[in-house]
């Protein structure tokens, strides 16, 4: 989770930052431009087809995102992957995560939905925090095969036809179905990764990298922090990844720290030598340095370009 003084999109915010996506009374979804729309606890949503490029974004709720057809590059804070036809992925809440080079037919629904709405069904709190804490150790776009995506887009037109037309207990209805789709994520990413196990070995070291990345990227700047962390030489460490991913263990710390900055350029009043405070940077301008030569762009330009 991110710091307590960096800010959360709740899902009437994140929808306003993402209306460029949507159009009004789509063939599928709720519309967002109806002035009868009620953007709490449940929200289903289309693309339209439209977008190609979505900013860094972190929200207070869940994002379920079933892709129909067309491909995008996904960012979900470590993780950097490619959004494939069928199939599914899911962003937790404090995950920072963006979008882009999606292909002209890209299409997918998004399903929004608060942690509150489970209550209803009165599940008991450690099966509830079982069902929604994901550890991902590889790709968490989710493939599906025919029967599945059959299963999953049944549940999923049970949501929008509850959300849509909604009818006496409509949310009711609405979160069986999303309780349902998630046994079904659950049961689909908790599958044994099959590898040769020297490969396994390899993906797991990248894994856990990944993750002392994520944990502690404000802090540690360098190969040889994260190697000592995992009491192994910065050059197996390098080496691995190398292997694993074809680039290099700096890339991945830089990344997360890019990533961090962008989001708090676009979200945050914060001024650029708040920001360089903040990622422990030793000035702005060491700071401002550093976001160029990764970016090709200064901070105060992006800030101008997407806040």
């Amino acid at each position: 989770m991110p710091p307590s003084n960096i800010p959360l999109q709740t899902i009437q915010s994140s929808l306003q930052v993402y209306q460029h996506l949507h159009a009004p009374q789509p063939e599928y979804g709720m519309d967002i431009f109806d002035p009868n729309f009620d953007p709490n606890d449940i929200v289903l949503l289309s693309n339209n087809g439209a977008g190609n490029k979505g900013i860094p974004i972190r929200c207070d709720h869940y994002i379920m995102v079933f892709c129909l057809s067309g491909s995008g590059n996904r960012r979900i804070n470590h993780h950097r992957f490619r959004i494939e036809p069928s199939s599914i992925h899911l962003i937790l809440p404090g995950q920072i995560h963006s979008f882009g080079d999606t292909t002209q037919d890209f299409n997918i629904y998004v399903l929004l939905f608060e942690k509150a709405i489970l209550s209803r069904f009165r599940l008991a709190i450690p099966e509830l925090d079982q069902m929604l804490t994901f550890e991902f150790t590889r790709n968490p776009n989710i493939s599906l095969h025919s029967r599945e995506f059959t299963e999953w887009m049944d549940a999923f037109n049970v949501i929008n036809r509850e959300m849509v037309h909604r009818r006496p207990y409509h949310k009711e209805a609405a979160t069986a179905s999303i309780i349902q789709l998630l046994i079904k994520f659950r049961r689909k990413s908790t599958n044994e990764l099959v590898l040769p196990q020297q490969r396994k070995s390899q993906t797991l070291l990248f894994v856990k990298f990944k993750s002392l990345v994520e944990a502690n990227f404000e802090k540690k700047r360098t190969v040889q922090e994260y190697a000592s962390l995992m009491n192994i030489t910065a050059k197996h460490l390098s080496e691995t990844v190398k292997s694993v991913t074809s680039h290099t263990a700096l890339h991945y710390i830089h990344e997360r720290i890019i990533h961090e900055a962008e989001y708090l350029l676009v979200y945050t009043v914060l001024s650029i030598k708040e920001i360089a405070f903040t990622l422990r940077f030793e000035d702005a301008s060491h700071f401002s340095r550093f976001f160029k030569k990764n970016k090709q762009i200064t901070p105060l330009n992006f800030r101008r370009a997407y806040a």
